[in-house]
């Protein structure tokens, strides 16, 4: 299992063991609704930046570092917002802030993020 999977699978299982005002889970096990967002590799569109498709509306494109660069495992747990779950930090390459919960590494300028950004 690779390092990005066991961070996945631990923080589904701090979500697990969350619970409400009553002590019943605050999330359910399986997923209420599955979104599927159509990305197109672009290379005219700017590293780290998504344009929607003129073609295909509500799809978008972007870079190919861009989509490489985004976490594959993205996911909302009930009504909670990204903001939630934000992690912003300032790449030490290029400076541009980012929420680390949607990038592998810098997608601006491909650095990678420290071993101990955890």
């Amino acid at each position: 299992m690779s390092r990005e999977d066991n961070k996945t699978e631990e923080f589904y299982q701090k979500l697990m063991q969350a619970t409400n005002a009553v002590n019943a889970p605050h999330f359910g096990r399986k997923p209420e609704e599955e979104f599927k967002v159509n990305i197109r590799r672009d290379d005219s569109v700017s590293p780290g930046m998504f344009k929607p498709d003129p073609l295909n509306p509500g799809h978008y494109k972007a870079h190919e570092v861009t989509i490489k660069a985004m976490r594959k495992d993205l996911f909302l747990a009930g009504s909670e917002e990204f903001e939630d779950l934000e992690k912003l930090y300032i790449c030490q390459k290029c400076s541009q802030e980012l929420d680390t919960q949607f990038w592998t590494f810098c997608p601006y300028c491909e650095a990678p993020f420290p071993k101990d950004l955890d």
